[in-house]
């Protein structure tokens, strides 16, 4: 069983995040007075990506969960297990975030409705895989702060990615 939950890691994550990559750019540009107003820092962030340069930290991002997941299925031990789950709890925290930010500015953002999709699959996961594993709350600690710290590098490749001025 553990094996097929392995894989739902990157699974759901590419299927959330391709929601994002295909309506980041628009919702950004839509709903840049509000953004610009209510969130500047965020506005001043969102701005500079293109859907190229999100697209890219997406990818960078499912290299690392898909690593997670592979290594937890080649080594099947206790340590990677653990790593795993805790990579998939930050996923899953992920989601909820998404849920919250919607609430928060009370209108529809690119990842909702992934969001309110994967979260009840993600939570009977985990739940299931609770069960399964030997957990070890150092080593779940350690493969949430991999995806957590593994948002830096991603922001800094969305943003990196210069707009394409020209229109070509």
């Amino acid at each position: 069983m553990l094996n097929i939950f392995a894989l739902a890691f990157p699974l759901l994550f590419i299927f959330h995040d391709l929601e994002e990559i295909i309506g980041m750019k628009r919702f950004v540009n839509r709903n840049a007075d509000m953004l610009q107003r209510r969130y500047p820092f965020l506005y001043k962030r969102l701005r500079r990506f293109t859907t190229e340069g999100f697209a890219l930290a997406v990818m960078e991002e499912l290299v690392v969960f898909t690593v997670l997941a592979l290594v937890a299925l080649h080594f099947d031990n206790s340590l990677c297990w653990n790593i795993w789950f805790g990579g998939f709890v930050g996923l899953a925290a992920h989601y909820v975030m998404h849920i919250g930010q919607a609430l928060l500015i009370r209108r529809y953002i690119p990842a909702l409705i992934t969001s309110v999709i994967c979260l009840p699959i993600s939570v009977l996961i985990l739940y299931r895989s609770y069960s399964l594993i030997e957990i070890n709350g150092w080593f779940v600690v350690l493969g949430l702060l991999i995806v957590a710290l593994n948002m830096i590098p991603a922001l800094k490749i969305a943003g990196s990615f210069p707009e394409d001025r020209a229109g070509v």
